[in-house]
């Protein structure tokens, strides 16, 4: 498998809207002008999820979790599908493709499903056609062929997954925060970005509600040693990177 390949995986807010969209375009195009195999992992568009899940409660008080997962994964297929469009149309040759399409095995638990494995030869394919693959995060396939979703904010776990079974050196986290800070800027003006973090600390901090990243996603990057960067989604530098 190549070594230049880089995991991209964008944030939901930083594809909220076409603007975001296009600024996303620019991003992979600056990677893929550098030499490297960008290999994209998306979440659901902005708050489309709780869109998902508002009308689905909205009609049952407990939904069938099956049909909750056929639900919600659409999310993601909007994001990917529309990123593979804007891409396409910029002249860089994208394909959108779902868990299941990836081979992305998971247990058979709805809403909260384990990753098992990934028969990624459908990537290899497409990565030999020198195409840029766009990857629905969150979701996979399960026993008996049943579409399954992860834990909420299993984009993230996809795409560390993902990652280490590409051999990729790390994944790119695309944010719309400019790095991990050492208190919430938002509340304290004298917070410091912070550069460098372990995979311990920054654990801890997810843990007591940093959401810049899934606690689970740190655990499995420590696990598989892959290199975490935080990327901001406007001008695509990194601002802390967690190793």
């Amino acid at each position: 498998m190549k070594t230049n390949i880089s995991v991209l995986k964008f944030g939901g807010n930083t594809l909220a809207n076409k603007e975001k969209i296009l600024l996303a375009v620019n991003l992979v195009r600056r990677r893929y002008e550098a030499g490297v195999t960008p290999v994209i992992v998306a979440s659901a568009n902005g708050n489309m999820t709780d869109i998902l899940l508002d009308n689905a409660y909205s009609l049952s008080s407990e939904p069938n979790k099956r049909e909750l997962d056929m639900l919600i994964t659409t999310g993601e297929r909007i994001s990917v599908a529309l990123l593979a469009i804007a891409l396409n149309d910029a002249g860089l040759p994208a394909v959108s493709l779902t868990g299941s399409q990836i081979g992305l095995t998971t247990t058979a638990q709805h809403a909260g499903a384990d990753i098992k494995a990934l028969k990624n030869d459908r990537l290899q394919k497409e990565l030999e056609q020198k195409h840029i693959p766009i990857i629905a995060g969150f979701q996979g396939i399960g026993e008996h062929k049943e579409i399954t979703t992860l834990k909420r904010g299993g984009s993230d776990v996809s795409a560390v997954f993902i990652a280490s079974e590409l051999r990729a050196p790390y994944v790119e986290m695309i944010k719309d925060v400019d790095g991990v800070y050492s208190e919430d800027p938002n509340k304290n003006a004298g917070a410091q970005k912070l550069n460098l973090l372990d995979f311990d600390v920054m654990y801890k901090m997810a843990l007591e509600g940093a959401n810049v990243l899934h606690p689970d996603a740190i655990r499995l990057a420590k696990e598989k040693n892959i290199k975490i960067k935080i990327v901001y989604y406007k001008t695509g530098e990194v601002g802390t990177e967690i190793q």
